[in-house]
């Protein structure tokens, strides 16, 4: 399910599931994106990091992970998840991951990685997708996109630290 879109005269964007070698690019860029999220006070584990993308990639049915690559540099990934409702058993698409640096976002890299997952969902058989808006980064221009793609807002993430960092 490649996918190769034109962006500019330099390149081409490639659109594509993870495979074991990103892995170790997908954590570097997770850091970048964690250090300017509402996240930053936080730890960062890389070795947990990477045995969550082992866990996606051994069980694609369930998880989702894809990338976005401009050549060799990797500008955008997406990953997400199927689970069931706590109170039936229809299908929910969660993300978990949504992020494109910061010199792509505003071009098309976010929305078809987006898109990618909502036809992974539909494909499955989920009832909805929910995406989720918590790293505090453009948080209304992500609004504002999500909005134009047929979401609905229907609530928020409120957060209280415990400790001081």
């Amino acid at each position: 399910m490649e996918k190769i879109s034109k962006i500019n005269s330099l390149g081409r964007i490639i659109y594509r599931p993870m495979e074991d070698t990103d892995i170790p690019i997908m954590i570097e860029l997770g850091a970048a994106m964690h250090a300017e999220s509402a996240f930053r006070h936080l730890d960062y584990d890389r070795e947990k990091c990477f045995s969550l993308c082992v866990k996606y990639l051994v069980n694609p049915d369930w998880c989702f992970s894809y990338c976005a690559y401009e050549g060799d540099e990797l500008v955008g990934m997406f990953m997400g998840y199927l689970s069931r409702y706590y109170f039936g058993n229809d299908l929910l698409a969660n993300d978990i991951l949504w992020y494109v640096k910061k010199e792509r976002r505003g071009s098309m890299v976010g929305i078809r990685l987006l898109n990618a997952f909502r036809n992974w969902a539909k494909e499955r058989g989920a009832n909805e997708v929910c995406i989720g808006v918590s790293t505090a980064l453009d948080v209304d221009r992500t609004h504002g996109l999500l909005s134009r793609m047929g979401f609905n807002h229907v609530g928020g993430t409120f957060k209280e630290a415990l400790k001081k960092c």
